[in-house]
This record gives C-alpha cells, structure tokens and sequence, in this order.
C-alpha cells in the first residue's frame, strides 16, 4: 500500500477526483489502464468516424474517375410528380482507320459513341447497360417550349433540348471544341420523316464529284463531321419493379444524331488509361452489336431498333417507348417541373 500513497500522493492536484481515481488505476493497473484508454479512444473517435462516414457518402462516386452529380439529379427526376425530360444524341462516329488501334473493316464502318453505366449505377437493372449520351433537363426560373429541338442556348436552366444536350455532353466529355460549335440554325429538322426508320436523312446525295475524301462511303448521304439532325421525341416509361422505386417513371426524350470525326473522339478513346465519364465508361460499337448484343438502360433498345429499322435482341422488361404527337409537343414546357 505504501506504493500506492507514493503514487497517488504524486497525482496532480488540479485534477477532479474522478480524474484522480483513474491516474492512480493508470498507475497501479495495466488491465484497468489498458480499458479506460480503449474508453477514452471510442469517445473521442466516434464523432470523427461519423463525420468522415458523412463525407465520404457526399463524395460517392458512381464509375471510376465520375463524380456522383448525376446521381443527385436522377433522384430529383424519379421524385418529380410530372413526366421528366431528357435529350440525347446517336452519335456517329465515321472516318475510323487501323491506325487508330480501333477495330474497323476496309469498308471504315460507321461506329458509335455510347456510354456503359457503372457497376455501382443506382438502379441495379441498368448496372453494366449501354445508354445514350446525353441527359436530364435542369429546371430553372425561365421556361421555354421545346420548339421542335430548335433552342438556343438557355438562361437560368434548359429552355430548349438543345440546351440540355450541349450541357450533358459538354460535362460528359469534357467541353469538346465540336459540341460547343453547335447552332440552333445548323441543326436539321428530320423529325418529320416519320419515326419508322431514323437512320434516313432528308439530306441530299453526294456524289464522288463532291466530296474531297471519296474513298470513305459514309459520306455519300450528306452527313459529313458536324452535321447535327433532330429526330424527334419520344416518352419513355418504366414500371416500379424495373427501376426499383415505389412509383414508374416516364420522361419525354428529345434525339438528335450527331456525326463527328475520328479526330473529335475523347482522348480517352484513343488512349485508354482507366478514366470514365460520370456514370460510367465510353466506348465505341457496331451497329451489329449494338442490335445484337448490347443491352440498355432508359429504354433505348427501343430507339436503337427504330433507328436501323431492325430488331433489338435485349430488351428490359418493365421498360415501353411510345411516339409522341409533335405538334402538341411543340407547345409543352421543356423546363421539368419539380
């Protein structure tokens, strides 16, 4: 005991008493020292787990390299009581060569830029799907009408589709210089050729006479680099089960197609390195694979068959395209409602 009078007799005397009884156990007591450390360490360690479990849940990332950002605005278009509003692009991609180290035939088939959603996608059904690049209208104070996809450019949220979709691939792929480029003016109103067949333009045949690079057949319909066609709109809509959520969704889709150049691929289709794009990864495919072999999310198997005018191998169930009259289209709201 007179161990212990030494020991506690040296204790500071500013501590309180409790404080005092554990000093002296620190002192007397490794098994009783060893859990009031472990006590100690949980108080002072849980709120900094917390807090750092809260940042990192704000900081999710869906796709390697892909802030979350989109993942906020899919939760506030499911919760919307309205029909949603997205436009998207079928963007061709035409000139390809071998040495590019990108798989192409001697004929330089047409390839198109798609997106693969991520594996940690919110809506499971949709994890490791192709989907078209583009995205969701934002809401803003201004409200415009569609104007049959003619916009140009919007003023505190999307007025137009063609707002929406400069937005979505401006932060999909990272302001390319092309899609910046893209005037209301220029854009080709092909929507009134009917929704059996997009993949037919109203522009005119270019004869070899014409056309510079006369070894390349992709261009003989007119649709050289930078021609930007809208197609049309279409509502799409999703029951419960497929999306996982206690009500369907549905969203009238702008489309427009887009042809660029082999030279205004994302470097990251090149020069692969890992990187991806916010909700998944680019990647370029045939039109075989995307009818036979690729499967999609949002309903776009649908779009895909119309536009080739062939049959799409894997469909989703829950998911329904249908055609959308134009002409009342024209004087509905763009802007989502919220």
């Amino acid at each position: 005991m007179m161990g212990s009078e030494e020991e506690s007799s040296s204790t500071p005397k500013r501590l309180t008493p409790l404080l005092q009884r554990a000093y002296v156990a620190f002192l007397t007591n490794r098994k009783c020292a060893f859990l009031i450390s472990f006590i100690l360490a949980t108080i002072f360690y849980t709120p900094i787990y917390v807090a750092s479990s809260n940042n990192n849940a704000n900081q999710k990332r869906y796709g390697l390299g892909g802030p979350s950002a989109s993942a906020s605005e899919l939760t506030s278009a499911l919760r919307r009581k309205s029909n949603g509003r997205a436009a998207v692009a079928i963007i061709r991609v035409v000139g390809l060569q071998s040495e590019h180290r990108i798989k192409s035939n001697p004929k330089n088939q047409v390839q198109y830029l798609v997106q693969f959603k991520s594996h940690d996608y919110p809506i499971k059904a949709f994890r490791g799907t192709v989907c078209l690049l583009g995205g969701n209208a934002s809401s803003g104070k201004k409200k415009g009408l569609i104007g049959k996809g003619k916009g140009s450019g919007g003023i505190d949220g999307d007025v137009t589709p063609l707002d929406t979709l400069k937005r979505e691939l401006n932060e999909e792929l990272l302001s390319p210089d092309w899609v910046n480029r893209i005037q209301q003016q220029e854009v080709i109103d092909d929507s009134k050729l009917g929704k059996t067949l997009y993949n037919t333009t109203s522009l005119p045949t270019v004869t070899n006479d014409e056309r510079s690079d006369t070894n390349n057949n992709n261009f003989n319909d007119g649709r050289f680099p930078g021609t930007v066609r809208y197609l049309g709109t279409t509502l799409h809509s999703h029951t419960a089960e497929l999306i996982d959520k206690p009500n369907p969704y549905a969203f009238y889709c702008a489309l427009y197609e887009i042809t660029i150049g082999i030279d205004q691929l994302p470097h990251s289709i090149l020069h692969p390195v890992g990187a991806t794009i916010q909700e998944g990864r680019l990647a370029l495919l045939t039109q075989d694979q995307l009818l036979q072999h690729a499967k999609y999310s949002w309903g776009y198997e649908y779009t895909i068959e119309t536009y080739f005018g062939k049959k799409s191998w894997n469909k989703q169930k829950g998911a329904s395209v249908s055609e959308v009259d134009e002409n009342i289209w024209e004087t509905t709201s763009w802007t989502p409602l919220t």
